[in-house]
């Protein structure tokens, strides 16, 4: 008996880590999200990065700066420090803030109340997107360093240009953090080229395929004497995979590999949770990988499940709007090896029962319109007269369409089916009154 209760004991503890191995850090918006990720990845935080909520260029290549001082990215509205940043910074200890972008992301008012607050501030701008991130990799290193990626900074398209450049995040967590550096898709920018000479680069990682960052900016760069190479997939959701990757091979780079114990996911379809994500994903040395909010990309999946990767645990960034339960759910799954859970099927509920078991030829609103006026809409009545439910069966009608048991014992929605069924052998008529009085015939 004894050995049966340790076995029980030890079978529902394995069964708590198994439901304990994805977790969720979210606000109320992006600026709380930022906040939360700050507490809880963080007891203690010197160092903190500062970066406008409104936009992502200068927040989405800082990642390798996070990992180099160890510390937390915050957002800001552009004009006003929120309440809850102050607290955070307090919270943390904070002595220092770096501020990533111009005074038009964070105005010079902001930087006041951090001064007013006691802590010392650096600011980190340049001209330009691709001027700041060159910055803002000078400051993530104090000497030379043989890789850096290199990812889009604009489309000419205006659609989104972030998703490649915040994979890099899985670099970022590396022995020595590599640098994003960010590039026009036809032409090596000034800045980027310039950032590349100084820190005597060996080989850029190219973030995306070519109908990002052409084959013609790889030509560049050979020309230049560096080796190009790229991280790329099918999809955002891939390429994340695949920067994840190559992170985990990079040790023959002298900028060590990541080990994948844990890792970071976000949604690929906006970017304000992800922001902050990159830096918690430094710290973690885990690979940041994206996702649909709907359901996880087969990709992210195989990823997780590989033999190389040797994941227990994961975090998902942003509230369920943005990554939803049932990817959080595949997670899970995906991470200890479990059978991959199927989506609930999806159906049009005005003509179908929630759960979508049952699907109807007229809508839920008619059958509804048509019980308040047999029963006034009260579907386990028994009037004592021989007829049951809301759309008052009698019990021979009833069973002649498969019905089991009394009608009013069954639910609204099986009622309504019994009814459809009924309804095709007898039309509108096998409720005469009603049905004339509704307009129905």
């Amino acid at each position: 008996m004894v050995v049966t209760t340790t076995a029980l004991t030890l079978l529902a503890l394995a069964g708590s880590a198994l439901a304990a191995s994805v977790d969720r850090i979210a606000g109320t918006d992006r600026i709380d999200t930022a906040v939360e990720i700050a507490q809880r990845g963080w007891d203690q935080a010197p160092d903190v990065l500062l970066a406008t909520a409104v936009d992502y260029p200068d927040a989405i290549a800082s990642s390798s700066l996070a990992a180099t001082l160890d510390a937390p990215l915050l957002l800001t509205d552009p004009t006003d420090l929120p309440d809850a940043v102050a607290q955070t910074l307090r919270d943390l200890g904070t002595d220092r803030v770096t501020i990533l972008g111009g005074d038009r992301a964070v105005s010079w008012s902001v930087e006041r109340e951090l001064l007013g607050m006691g802590i010392l501030t650096e600011r980190i701008a340049g001209e330009s997107r691709y001027d700041t991130a060159a910055e803002i990799a000078y400051a993530a290193t104090d000497d030379t360093i043989p890789v850096v990626a290199l990812a889009l900074g604009a489309r000419a398209d205006g659609r989104d240009a972030w998703p490649d450049a915040l994979a890099a995040a899985s670099l970022a967590g590396l022995d020595v953090p590599v640098p994003t550096l960010l590039t026009e898709g036809t032409r090596l920018t000034a800045e980027a080229r310039d950032a590349i000479e100084e820190l005597e680069v060996e080989r850029v990682i190219i973030l995306g395929g070519d109908q990002g960052v052409t084959n013609a900016v790889a030509d560049q760069l050979r020309a230049m004497g560096v080796s190009p190479s790229r991280a790329h997939g099918a999809s955002r959701y891939a390429t994340a995979v695949d920067v994840a990757t190559t992170a985990m091979n990079l040790a023959e780079e002298e900028v060590g590999d990541l080990e994948a114990t844990s890792a970071v996911i976000v949604s690929g379809r906006d970017f304000p949770d992800a922001l902050g994500a990159g830096a918690l994903a430094a710290r973690r040395s885990a690979p940041l990988l994206l996702t649909p909010p709907e359901r996880l990309d087969d990709s992210v999946d195989r990823f997780v499940r590989s033999s190389q990767t040797s994941l227990r645990s994961a975090t998902i960034v942003g509230g369920k709007r943005a990554v939803s339960g049932f990817v959080a759910s595949e997670v899970e799954a995906a991470i200890n090896g479990t059978a991959r859970p199927q989506p609930a099927p999806e159906c049009d509920t005005d003509y179908a029962s929630p759960d979508c078991r049952y699907r109807y030829r007229h809508s839920v609103a008619t059958w509804e319109r048509l019980a308040q006026c047999e029963s006034n809409g009260n579907w386990a009545i028994n009037t004592g007269n021989g007829y049951y439910g809301g759309i008052q069966f009698s019990l021979s009608s009833w069973r002649a369409v498969g019905g089991a048991g009394y009608p009013h014992h069954n639910s609204k929605w099986e009622q309504i089916h019994r009814g459809e069924l009924l309804q095709q052998r007898q039309g509108w008529g096998a409720w005469p009154s009603c049905s004339r009085k509704l307009g129905l015939r």
